[in-house]
């Protein structure tokens, strides 16, 4: 008989590549640009040739495609797992490859390395100024992952604790996933954009402060609903089919109801279509992290 345990290790392994890469990539990315006005740089002499303008629909849509990078992560770190994850500075060990092979020798003439410096006519500051915020990425990229990785003693999952930790479990929790559940709208609201021959204008209405709040508005939901899936332990009683049926529902009623409460109506299927790649994304999450759930005490909240 086929034995699938290995390819569920690899997919459970790959989803908290793909969120440990995603949350710090938006963390590290938000923070950064603001500190160092990524905008006004990207408009200088050299650089606006080498680099997107900072107002293309690319750049919008990158970090809601970083998921795929976190897939071809996952795919170069597993081969040597056992090297990193059993060690006991293995975020160091995994931190020193990405810095030694993924920055600084690159075998193209990327920012920030070596062959950047010597075949390419992007200034110094510039390799310098995009340090911090690789660096300080992949290093906490580095140290979620394996501190996630880290095999915990069955004794403390067992281990009772406080109501106020609990709290903070179940929202940490529910945040996370619903954060991810975004993404799944960005993926939702794109295709629907491509289906219906519409372009994406990132300084029009298309990102309008009352545009962004269906996505806020949505990520709320999801938050309160994941809370109560985890706190009364549904995903214990409900097959994950069912769970996503369930949120399918929730995240394509959400922009409905959203758009009427704002008048301004969207077809049904473009709903379906965005309310789809969230429920997935979800239900997912939900899955694969059934085991750090039952570190939540129902009794203690």
């Amino acid at each position: 008989m086929f034995n699938n345990k290995p390819l569920k290790e690899f997919l459970n392994f790959t989803l908290k590549v793909i969120i440990a890469h995603t949350f710090t990539y938006f963390i590290l990315g938000l923070i950064m640009s603001n500190i160092f006005d990524y905008q006004a740089i990207w408009q200088q002499d050299v650089i606006k040739d080498f680099l997107r303008p900072y107002n293309s629909p690319w750049i919008m849509i990158g970090p809601f495609l970083q998921p795929i990078r976190g897939v071809l992560f996952a795919v170069g770190i597993w081969p040597i797992r056992e090297i990193i994850f059993n060690k006991k500075h293995g975020w160091l060990i995994l931190w020193g490859i990405i810095v030694v092979f993924g920055i600084l020798s690159t075998p193209a003439a990327a920012p920030c390395s070596v062959e950047g410096l010597l075949y390419s006519q992007l200034p110094l500051w510039f390799h310098l100024i995009g340090l911090p915020e690789i660096l300080l990425q992949t290093l906490a990229f580095s140290l979620l992952l394996v501190w996630w990785m880290k095999d915990k003693p069955e004794k403390a999952i067992d281990k009772p604790i406080k109501r106020h930790t609990a709290m903070f479990l179940l929202i940490m929790f529910s945040v996370m996933i619903a954060c991810f559940g975004y993404i799944g709208y960005a993926i939702g609201a794109i295709l629907n954009a491509k289906l219906a021959g519409i372009s994406i204008n990132v300084s029009g209405e298309s990102v309008s402060l009352k545009s962004q709040m269906i996505f806020v508005f949505a990520f709320l939901i999801n938050t309160f609903s994941l809370i109560i899936v985890i706190a009364k332990q549904y995903y214990n009683k409900i097959s994950p089919w069912i769970m996503f049926l369930i949120f399918w529902i929730i995240d394509t009623a959400s922009p409905l109801l959203y758009q009427a409460i704002t008048h301004r109506m969207m077809p049904f299927y473009m709903a379906l279509i965005m309310g789809f790649f969230p429920a997935l994304i979800i239900t997912l999450s939900i899955k694969f992290n059934t085991s750090k759930f039952e570190q939540i005490n129902i009794n203690s909240i």
